[in-house]
């Protein structure tokens, strides 16, 4: 097959060559065109832009391939420029006998073996550019045929001992590869599926793996391609001992125990790097390096370094910013990374804005072994609801969160009291409540600050008893899951749909603190209505309800191709907060928005008009939430 593609080859650059000599070199045209000057004359040899063009008869994508890479294009292309040079006749000629070959290397890297490609130079007319044509017939595209991998080093002793995981191994390779049987054969996609199935076999277990020999076979008649791949994937590797340089104030326990391996577990790519990732997010370093040593030698216990420097003990910091829920605010945070060298992070806040206030204390433990870290936290707050009412809440908490790959789970105990006051100063409602809660917030997204694909859950279960000196006290339950979905959509679009629910469980007259009662509204509720203004009225005030729902549904894409970062969007919310089920009364926004996706979080303004407010409102913020 490539001895007779050889013949061919040549056969056209000399009948190219001979074509464009006896066109050129002898001055005649197939018209009959009155002879051109000597060949010694330097001006007659000369041809400017406007003397010579280029024709290419191809099928796109193959036309604009063609005209971005071969020479004779590029030579067109540099020759319309200001103050380019003329191109020598002996020149063209080289770039015409060439097009051919290169025509062809191009076209049969996109998937056309066996295309016919001809060139043809239309002879000088007098006052007529020379002009030459390069067609092509591409064919049909070729198709992978046979696919077949063998095996060699420790991998392929697994595979003969019959072990689970080396065969689990061997199977992803082949489900993952990316040139399969009847996908188009095309030279990028030979070169990336090799490379993402070396790497894929480096990444679990086999770092030193390399390809002892690969071959793809065309057959040009038959369009079809086979493809043979040889795999020498050297030893096997599995972690040993962890060293630890650069520390100084900070124990070690805070690194190894974030560890997702024990010495002995099979090498992981992928574990290592999401290591690196978990001890950047102790906020305790500046920088992390995590490497192993993968020197054969020590393949059954490679040692892993992992290189830090520690940021400053303690950090303080101050802010303003505003919101369309909130309003202005200025805050102030102090961070200690090692309280008293006790191996627990203590970090104190202060948040005051025109209707929101807050202040608060939490204390984080280092990480345990097993990847859990101990909670304590005080908070208060007090926010103005519509310049009128006040809700005043405060609470202490004690927890354990356990951090895993994708699902983190805290539980805690907590004690809180809440408050409303209305406008005059009457209570509207207080409580106290003594609970126990579980949480998950399970997250599996592209991006956790800017996501366009994937999910994130965040699900609440509470069983407590309150306390109210204007109600019944009694034992009460809460229920509470928020979920947000990201899908790409075709035309470069995107959709985002968020679900979110919650109940408290519990006898009409038991009074429940606010802060465990739900409202609706705002930047991340309902758009269209005010910020916790969907809820129960009581005496003339918006309190909390037993019973909420909200929903939403947005698509988005970028504005403009210049500015990828900036984005419209389009937006339908619906939702409500009632006492019962039964007297909920779904509200709904709509409306245009745009988003400009910085490295922090998406900034967000939207302008919504609530359905029943008959009314328009803005709403702008900062991030993502769950």
């Amino acid at each position: 097959m490539k001895r007779g593609r050889g013949r061919h080859r040549l056969l056209a650059g000399l009948s190219a060559l001979l074509m464009a000599s006896a066109g050129w070199a002898q001055g005649t045209g197939a018209g009959g065109s009155e002879p051109v000057a000597p060949a010694h004359a330097e001006e007659a040899d000369l041809l400017r832009a406007d003397g010579w063009r280029l024709v290419i008869q191809a099928p796109e994508p193959l036309d604009r391939l063609l005209r971005e890479y071969l020479d004779i294009a590029r030579f067109q292309r540099e020759a319309a420029e200001p103050g380019a040079l003329p191109i020598s006749r002996a020149e063209l000629r080289r770039l015409v006998v060439s097009a051919p070959e290169q025509a062809r290397g191009l076209i049969d890297a996109e998937g056309y073996f066996g295309a016919r490609i001809t060139t043809r130079v239309h002879d000088e007319v007098p006052g007529q550019p020379i002009e030459v044509t390069l067609t092509v017939e591409p064919g049909e595209l070729t198709q992978v045929s046979r696919v077949q991998f063998v095996f060699e080093g420790e991998l392929d002793a697994r595979l003969e001992a019959g072990e689970a995981a080396a065969q689990t191994l061997v199977d992803g390779l082949s489900a993952q590869w990316g040139l399969p049987v009847g996908a188009v054969f095309r030279q990028v996609d030979w070169t990336a599926a090799k490379n993402a199935a070396l790497a894929r076999l480096r990444a679990d277990g086999y770092p030193t793996a390399v390809w002892s020999g690969t071959s793809s076979t065309v057959d040009a008649t038959t369009r079809q391609a086979r493809l043979f791949m040889v795999a020498d994937s050297g030893p096997a590797f599995a972690f040993g001992d962890i060293r630890i340089e650069g520390l100084d104030r900070q124990p070690a326990s805070a690194i190894v125990n974030t560890a997702p391996f024990r010495p002995g577990d099979p090498y992981s790519e992928k574990q290592l790097l999401d290591w690196q990732e978990r001890i950047q997010k102790l906020n305790l370093f500046e920088s992390i390096f995590v490497s192993t040593d993968l020197d054969p030698a020590h393949a059954k216990a490679a040692p892993v370094l992992v290189q830090v420097r520690e940021q400053q003990m303690q950090a303080a910091t101050t802010g303003v910013g505003v919101s369309s829920d909130t309003g202005p605010r200025v805050s102030a945070e102090y961070l200690h990374r090692n309280l008293f060298g006790l191996d627990w992070q203590a970090k104190a806040a202060v948040r005051l804005g025109r209707n929101d206030r807050a202040g608060s204390l939490d204390f984080t433990s280092h990480p345990w072994e097993g990847r859990r870290r101990g909670l304590v936290s005080t908070q208060a707050t007090r926010i103005v609801e519509d310049d009128q009412a006040v809700t005043l809440s405060a609470r202490a908490r004690v927890g354990l969160l356990r951090e895993g790959e994708r699902l983190e789970r805290t539980d805690y105990i907590e004690v809180q009291n809440a408050s409303v006051t209305a406008d005059g100063g009457a209570k509207v409602s207080e409580a106290s409540a003594y609970s126990a809660t579980v949480q998950w917030i399970y997250r599996d997204v592209d991006s956790r600050t800017l996501p366009t694909r994937g999910s994130t859950t965040l699900a609440q279960l509470t069983a407590g008893r309150s306390y109210s000196a204007l109600e019944e006290k009694g034992f009460f339950g809460r229920a509470y899951v928020r979920s947000t979905w990201y899908w790409p959509l075709p035309a470069n679009w995107y959709a985002t749909v968020r679900g979110e629910a919650g109940q408290v469980f519990a006898r009409e007259a038991v009074s429940i603190p606010d802060t465990l009662l739900f409202r609706a509204g705002g930047d991340e509720s309902v758009r269209g209505y005010a910020y916790r203004s969907l809820g129960v009225i009581t005496d003339g005030v918006v309190t909390g309800g037993r019973v909420m729902f909200t929903s939403s549904v947005e698509v988005a894409r970028p504005i403009l191709a210049r500015l990828p970062a900036l984005w419209g969007a389009l937006f339908l919310d619906v939702g409500d907060a009632a006492a019962s089920a039964d007297k909920l009364d779904p509200k709904v926004g709509y409306g245009v928005g745009v988003r400009f996706r910085s490295p922090v979080g998406p900034l967000k303004l939207d302008i919504a008009r609530g359905q029943q407010l008959q009314d328009w409102r803005i709403h702008f913020s900062v991030g993502i939430s769950l």
